[in-house]
């Protein structure tokens, strides 16, 4: 017996195989009562579609339309198949020329096209400049975000070598330590008297400046951070439990400003925020550099 032979039957096997365990992980969902309750889920201002609905054709092409729009991948005439159980792939067929079809004659920015043996939506090339731009915003945001991370953590815990930091973040850091650099946020300080001699990062002035920062030591410690968080009160309770009251004019009394005791007057910045850890003097904890 060839090679040849010996590859098709072993892929008849598998297919036959894939087969049989398709149709009993179906059985067991629909034993189970799991699909019932997709479409409990899936039900918003009204029931769902149910499968006799789909004998019409206008209500089958907006269910296989919907199916193409929320998958993440092309997706298949057998998973479209799959998923309604009674069209057939002609009748799968139809509607997706029907639908290209529409959205031509439409001028739709967008366009079914087939990949990889199946379905997706895709938007049209004259747009994409325009998706361009969504996207640098939210890799803007990405980078933003993961910048303030990395500054903080060598805030905290500098000087730090970049594994040091890739370890404590759990990612490659190597653009966001560059592009810090590049701010003059954080700078070299050093190198790591271990093998390879790696260089440690700190922050810099400008970090200090840019935070209203006169040194290091004014960051909050830890445990202020973390008593600031558990003290805080959602919104939502605030507003729920606030109550406005009327109260007469003369039961007022007049505010009383006191005498200047020539403590000069704090600037604002962090030492503002930390004013109830400074009034219990000795009994404040001490900060973490």
């Amino acid at each position: 017996m060839s090679q040849t032979v010996k590859e098709r039957e072993k892929q008849a096997k598998m297919k036959t195989l894939r087969k049989e365990l398709d149709r009993e992980i179906q059985d067991q969902l629909e034993e189970s009562g799991v699909l019932e309750t997709l479409v409990d889920v899936q039900r918003y201002k009204g029931e769902a579609i149910r499968e006799e609905q789909l004998k019409d054709p206008a209500v089958a092409k907006k269910v296989v339309e919907a199916l193409i729009f929320a998958s993440s991948k092309p997706l298949s005439p057998a998973e479209i198949r799959k998923a309604t159980r009674v069209l057939t792939a002609s009748q799968i067929e139809k509607i997706v020329l029907e639908l290209k079809d529409e959205y031509q004659r439409q001028e739709r920015p967008f366009e079914i096209v087939e990949i990889a043996g199946g379905y997706e939506l895709s938007t049209k090339k004259e747009f994409a400049p325009w998706i361009l731009r969504i996207e640098l915003q939210r890799k803007a945001r990405q980078a933003t975000q993961s910048a303030l991370e990395t500054l903080a953590i060598l805030a905290y815990r500098q000087p730090l070598t970049r594994a040091e930091i890739e370890s404590l973040r759990g990612v490659d850091v190597s653009g966001v330590v560059s592009t810090l650099m590049e701010k003059n946020l954080i700078k070299i300080v050093g190198k790591k008297e271990v093998p390879g001699r790696p260089f440690l990062y700190g922050t810099t002035d400008k970090f200090l400046e840019h935070f209203g920062l006169k040194s290091l030591q004014e960051l909050p410690s830890l445990s202020e951070i973390q008593q600031i968080v558990e003290s805080s009160v959602k919104k939502e309770q605030l507003l729920g439990t606030t109550k406005i009251v009327d109260v007469p004019e003369e039961s007022v009394s007049p505010r009383v400003e006191p005498e200047d005791s020539g403590t000069p007057e704090k600037e604002p910045g962090i030492e503002s925020n930390n004013s109830e850890v400074e009034q219990h003097g000795s009994d404040a904890p001490a900060k973490e550099n």
